[in-house]
């Protein structure tokens, strides 16, 4: 792990002439794939076409619940990185995600894009943690930072807790991100989910979708309408090719929850 306080990663990390330093760093904290700052979980080498879908944001209904309708149709199972804010509000829908057979996952309370630089994201991760397991029951074992976000101090906390640092290797622009010009149709999203899939040899990915946006809940970006139309296409693409869906705990081989969360 680099061993630097907040204050040197925040002064590198503003571009300030510090070059490659600075590339690094930001590499560590903002790429999915990075190990940088330590170990975190992207997807594993395997010979078997092992495929883990994931959902952020949620719950957020009435799409959580679509996607669920899906995932049952299609005997498959999956992870779901619940906003603790968004538990508190659609607490139901939050159970049901969890009686129907799926893994939750901590994607901490606010969903602030950037509380990995802050030294208020380790009470973020607590506090949603214990919103979960006080509507669930369960303390989640995975934890998935915001947008996929790292500090080295943040790492360091959630490895002391016990959390497992969870990413992802796929991914396609169903949050439409102003950096992505188009709209794409729920055929190209999962034509181009497949055809990264493929790429992959050898390698059990970890999918990245949204069933939420944030802790938004009824605006035109908490629409998750193209995930809902392209998750049936997506699973049967990847079905025709031989893939398996299995959970992120199922591909890792680690236990889903914990006994108990230390505060």
């Amino acid at each position: 792990m680099v061993a630097i306080t907040r204050r040197q990663f925040i002064k590198i990390a503003g571009l300030t002439g510090a070059g490659f330093g600075a590339a690094v760093l930001l590499y560590g904290y903002a790429a999915p794939t990075s190990t940088v700052f330590g170990a975190s979980y992207s997807g594993t080498r395997t010979k078997d076409k092992f495929v883990a879908l994931t959902f952020d944001d949620g719950p957020n209904e009435p799409y959580t619940s679509q996607v669920l309708d899906i995932l049952d149709q299609f005997g498959v199972k999956a992870t779901f990185f619940l906003v603790g804010k968004n538990v508190e509000l659609e607490p139901a829908t939050a159970q049901a995600t969890l009686s129907r057979g799926h893994v939750i996952g901590n994607h901490t309370y606010s969903h602030n894009a950037n509380h990995a630089l802050t030294s208020e994201g380790e009470h973020d991760i607590a506090r949603a943690e214990r919103v979960i397991h006080e509507t669930l029951g369960v303390y989640p074992h995975l934890y998935r930072p915001p947008h996929g976000k790292k500090s080295p101090w943040e790492m360091d906390y959630t490895r002391k807790h016990g959390l497992a640092e969870i990413e992802w290797d796929i991914s396609q622009n169903d949050q439409h991100r102003d950096l992505d010009f188009g709209k794409p149709d729920p055929t190209q999203f999962s034509q181009a989910i497949i055809e990264k899939v493929s790429d992959r040899s050898e390698r059990g990915s970890v999918i990245l979708l949204h069933d939420g946006f944030g802790t938004q809940h009824g605006t035109v970006k908490a629409n998750k309408s193209l995930t809902v139309a392209a998750l049936p296409l997506i699973l049967e693409g990847l079905q025709k090719q031989g893939c398996v869906f299995v959970t992120v705990t199922e591909l890792l081989k680690i236990e889903p929850y914990t006994t108990n969360f230390s505060f």
